[in-house]
């Protein structure tokens, strides 16, 4: 596990999403872990990158292991995913990552977690970051506007992830 320090002056800030996607966790996770996802839908200047330090043993994508930034003006979130599989990603930033600015916001943790109840798959984030105490209303209206958005995304892209699977089935 990377544990980053809290440095003098700033306050832990955690930020909880939820929301429900009427399909199933293998669908949720068929998006969240393809890395098409993020790289693909990027506006410019922003890009987000994975990178392998083995190639031969794991492939770039989201598995355990993976290096991961997220760059572009305002933000440096390099990081490694330290847990994936099927109900829960653990992606975890190095020390020296940052929204806005160095001295204002440092991310520190991205978390996903999936529970399926019934016919409806439940997911739940969790971004944990130290942030000065006079921006930390800033950082939590930003973030309800970035994982408002992000939900509406996901709900769209996840049930087509899962009509295309149904139509891949009466195919074959």
């Amino acid at each position: 596990m990377i544990k980053q320090p809290q440095p003098p002056g700033f306050r832990d800030h955690v930020y909880q999403f939820t929301f429900q996607i009427a399909a199933g966790e293998e669908h949720i996770w068929q998006w969240l872990n393809d890395t098409r996802t993020f790289t693909d839908t990027q506006v410019w200047p922003w890009k987000v990158e994975f990178y392998s330090p083995d190639p031969d043993r794991i492939p770039n994508g989201f598995h355990a292991g993976v290096l991961t930034n997220h760059f572009g003006p305002l933000i440096n979130l390099a990081g490694e995913l330290i847990h994936v599989d099927h109900h829960y990603r653990d992606l975890q930033y190095f020390y020296g990552s940052y929204a806005v600015g160095f001295r204002w916001i440092r991310p520190y943790r991205l978390e996903f977690r999936t529970e399926s109840k019934g016919d409806l798959t439940v997911v739940s984030g969790t971004l944990r970051s130290y942030v000065r105490p006079f921006i930390s209303g800033f950082w939590t209206r930003v973030q309800k506007v970035f994982w408002k958005r992000f939900r509406r995304w996901a709900k769209k892209s996840v049930l087509q992830v899962a009509k295309r699977a149904s139509s891949e089935l009466q195919v074959g």
